[in-house]
């Protein structure tokens, strides 16, 4: 073999040696991007886990609020009268009571929504809700529960702080509790 063949066998040798020590350097270092991408996205899920977690330990409405220091004042409202559901409605007053006796009925069913909507911070539902037992409440009576919703539904379109309308949620549970011992003793 004569020397230029030597020197462009040693040089295309060279070249291939290069080639092959480059490819291994590029697979080194992709690795290590994917091993560093692959901890990133494990670290990613870890952190989502954990957010999840904290998310569930608040999975109550008195949970959110608990530590938060609210004073919870009952507003002084009259007994929750359905004199309104007789005198203009034209209800024997019988019918009015079992017209009382749904309504609490409806608002217990619906306070669990209420809550939710509050956790939510979903006030177009809250708004909804809320308008809806206000008026079903103000149509049969005054005083008592019916005042306390709509004071309320007034927060709630104003857009209060969310833990205002946790108190006036509170105030709404007060009054409903009050009308449902009414409603007991009444029966008796």
């Amino acid at each position: 073999m004569k020397s230029t063949e030597v020197t462009l066998l040693i040089i295309a040798i060279a070249m291939l040696l290069g080639l092959i020590v480059y490819s291994i350097i590029i697979s080194l270092r992709s690795s290590k991007l994917r091993s560093a991408a692959s901890q990133a996205e494990s670290l990613k899920n870890m952190l989502d886990e954990y957010a999840k977690k904290v998310i569930k330990k608040v999975s109550t409405i008195d949970e959110k609020f608990e530590f938060i220091d609210l004073d919870i004042p009952t507003k002084q409202y009259p007994l929750y009268s359905n004199a309104r559901a007789v005198d203009e409605m034209g209800l024997t007053q019988e019918e009015a009571d079992a017209f009382v006796f749904d309504l609490i009925k409806a608002i217990n069913a619906e306070i669990p929504r209420i809550e939710a909507a509050i956790l939510g911070n979903d006030y177009n539902a809250l708004e909804e809700i809320v308008h809806t037992i206000t008026g079903s409440s103000s149509t049969l009576g005054s005083g008592g529960v019916s005042s306390a919703l709509i004071s309320f539904y007034a927060a709630v379109q104003h857009h209060d702080s969310l833990q205002k309308l946790y108190v006036h949620l509170q105030n709404v549970k007060f009054y409903l509790n009050e009308l449902q011992e009414q409603v007991i003793v009444e029966k008796k």
